[in-house]
């Protein structure tokens, strides 16, 4: 090889490798446009100590930071997540299945289309319907004692489930993989009928009219719904009303528009890939409206399920629908009306939340009812049998309803060095506790 060759090849060798030490130190090149979906980087750059290198913990540390800083590091995972992708159709994303023509559904829908996803959780059809049966028997009880006792609707939504809906872009599967013949879904829905529980079935419906629609109920390569959501949350309020008069505000659908979609759809980003997918799908939406008088009320509602319900947050006037809700996101965080404080579970008074509505909704996509509700029936209804926490959770609700009580309670947890919420629940004891006495509720220190 001619000198002058390898002397080229040497110093452009010497000048990438500087590119890249430099890269990784200062990040001189901005690489937002490259910027990878849901990357948390949470490996900050180690300080080396006696103490940390022989304890082993910096260079443990100093990998983690170097795997996740190294020079042009967004690029070369994009352009190594295309590679596969545009190849061999394998997302890097364990949660996402790519399907044929360019169609992309959530993996445990696509395990619970073929009965795979239920049979991780039950060892036979027979041991899936018996739980399905007792979670049904509960939801009855359950709506049976707020009905009666607190005139509180429970009712559940079936949010539609894409691999149902759309099932001819499927992947092909595993089929050696063990599997079930009975859907956990399809039979809550067949049993919530049996036993006249009120259920909306979305996943039925969207399957009915998927060859007539005149536009996708989903988009390719995103799993949530848009614009279709608004005839799912039009059919909830309308069966929320039906079984109670409460004169809900009357949700319309006044028209839906399509428009080319510029950007990536939202499933399809977490993908990170180099090059957008193609996608002529236009991207649609609803304009809907709110009708009310002076008649209508508007109801506070809690709802209990998963992401499904994000579109009634971001694409529906939800202010002019609801006076207050309350989302317990996988019944683990909580986040409370619109300004969406959030909070852990644990973290509230759950009977004091359920017993504050009119509506308490139990919702989900078809593929994560194999769950049941996550618990929240089972603490529901332990909670709500136990006559001293229903009467302590009401007295609570109906001190917070006086602002000028909440005032002086929240002096007083200040002084006790107590949080709100504990000070609200031990003056509520206090008064159920000398109801009738002729005693202020201040001599409570």
């Amino acid at each position: 090889m001619n000198k002058w060759v390898k002397h080229i090849l040497w110093t452009l060798s010497m000048a990438f490798l500087l590119l890249l030490w430099v890269q990784t130190e200062w990040q001189p090149f901005s690489l937002d446009i490259w910027t990878l979906k849901n990357d948390p980087k949470d490996a900050p750059k180690p300080v080396l100590t006696m103490q940390s290198y022989k304890s082993g913990d910096f260079q443990g540390q100093a990998e983690r930071h170097l795997r996740e800083n190294f020079a042009f590091r967004e690029l070369g995972i994009r352009t190594y997540n295309q590679f596969r992708y545009s190849l061999w159709k394998v997302s890097c994303n364990e949660f996402f299945f790519p399907g044929k023509d360019h169609w992309m559904y959530y993996r445990p829908g696509v395990l619970d289309y073929y009965g795979q996803e239920a049979a991780k959780f039950f060892e036979s059809d027979e041991k899936l319907m018996e739980y399905v049966n007792h979670q049904v028997d509960m939801m009855n009880e359950l709506r049976d004692i707020l009905k009666r006792d607190h005139d509180i609707e429970l009712l559940t939504f079936i949010a539609p489930d894409k691999a149902f809906v759309y099932p001819e872009h499927l992947p092909p599967i595993d089929n050696q993989l063990k599997s079930l013949t009975t859907n956990p879904s399809q039979y809550f829905s067949k049993r919530f009928k049996e036993t006249g529980f009120p259920n909306i079935d979305m996943t039925s419906w969207f399957a009915s009219i998927s060859d007539t629609s005149s536009r996708l109920l989903f988009m390719p390569m995103d799993t949530h719904w848009t614009f279709s959501s608004a005839y799912g949350y039009d059919s909830l309020f309308r069966l929320m009303d039906s079984l109670c008069p409460f004169n809900i505000p009357t949700l319309r659908i006044d028209s839906i528009t399509a428009k080319k979609y510029e950007g990536r759809q939202d499933d399809e980003a977490t993908l990170n890939l180099l090059f957008k997918v193609r996608n002529d799908t236009p991207n649609y939406t609803a304009h809907v409206s709110v009708e009310a008088d002076s008649t209508t009320r508007k109801p506070r509602v809690l709802f209990v399920g998963d992401s499904f319900i994000f579109a009634f947050e971001c694409l529906m006037p939800i202010r002019e629908l609801v006076s207050y809700y309350e989302n317990w996101f996988y019944y683990d965080k909580v986040f409370k009306s619109f300004d969406k404080k959030t909070f852990q579970i644990n973290e509230i008074n759950r009977l004091r939340s359920i017993l504050n509505v009119d509506f308490v909704i139990v919702y989900s996509v078809g593929y994560q009812w194999v769950r049941g509700t996550n618990g929240f029936v089972e603490d529901a209804l332990a909670a709500i049998r136990d006559p001293e926490k229903v009467k302590v959770a009401l007295k609570m609700n109906e001190m917070e309803a006086k602002p000028e009580l909440m005032e002086m309670i929240q002096e007083k947890a200040e002084s006790k060095g107590v949080t709100l919420e504990e000070m609200l629940e031990l003056d509520a004891k206090w008064l159920i506790e000398n109801e009738g006495n002729q005693t202020n509720m201040g001599e409570n220190d």
